[in-house]
């Protein structure tokens, strides 16, 4: 049995800054700032983790609440209207070929390790349809951890499916090197795919076990290196 554990941001799709957008609105609702996202920079963090970074920076001169609770609450409802509103939404190059291929085979389970927090994840991925294809996953709303989350993602795929799965038959799928270090730290196969900020050349530094390009110039080199036929 392979599982597949997919990052959502510039590995499935591109919001076009839907996110980033919505978490500066949450913060100028919340707290009246402005811009909150300035000198942050969010590539492979948990949303937690983004947030948290904002109050450290913020907090010790504006003197508010570092409750987590109402930006994500106000964030939340941002980001349904800004993916939604967005002309910038685009699923990216081969995924959707490349998870109906895994749907369909018997030996493989396909899943999310993502930083966002769920209810996050599924609206990024509701526009795009894609949420059918992952019924389990690892979220930001789990651990600020990154490899905790990756390890969250791994006891649901073998709960969901009521069978183990080998570390060495588990691949951690994303665009950053932060990506890729959960991964091996949780203790699996580390897939870079080259469709956000970092290229094949980081990715493979970061310590990937392979990088692509992206899903579909490089498909059968993905399905070859993870022995899917």
């Amino acid at each position: 049995m392979r599982l597949f554990l997919f990052d959502v941001d510039q590995t499935l799709i591109s919001t076009g800054g839907a996110g980033i957008r919505a978490l500066n609105r949450a913060f100028q609702k919340t707290f009246a700032m402005d811009n909150a996202m300035d000198g942050v920079l969010p590539h492979g963090k948990t949303d937690p983790a983004i947030i948290r970074e904002i109050f450290a920076a913020r907090s010790a001169n504006d003197g508010f609440s570092t409750d987590l609770g109402p930006v994500l609450e106000a964030y939340l409802g941002f980001l349904r209207e800004e993916v939604e509103t967005t002309a910038l939404y685009r699923i990216l190059p081969g995924i959707v070929a490349i998870l109906e291929l895994l749907k369909k085979q018997p030996n493989a389970l396909i899943g999310l390790a993502t930083g966002n927090v769920e209810t996050g994840a599924r609206i990024k991925l509701e526009r795009g349809n894609l949420n059918q294809y992952f019924a389990f996953g690892g979220f930001g709303s789990d651990s600020e951890n990154r490899t905790e989350l990756v390890r969250q993602g791994a006891a649901r795929a073998a709960s969901s499916s009521g069978r183990s799965v080998d570390p060495a038959e588990t691949y951690v799928i994303g665009d950053t090197p932060r990506d890729i270090e959960a991964g091996r730290e949780a203790g699996f196969l580390t897939v870079g795919v080259a469709t956000g900020t970092f290229t094949k050349s980081q990715l493979e530094a970061a310590g990937a076990t392979f990088a692509i390009t992206d899903f579909e110039t490089d498909r059968d080199y993905f399905l070859a290196s993870t022995r899917i036929e």
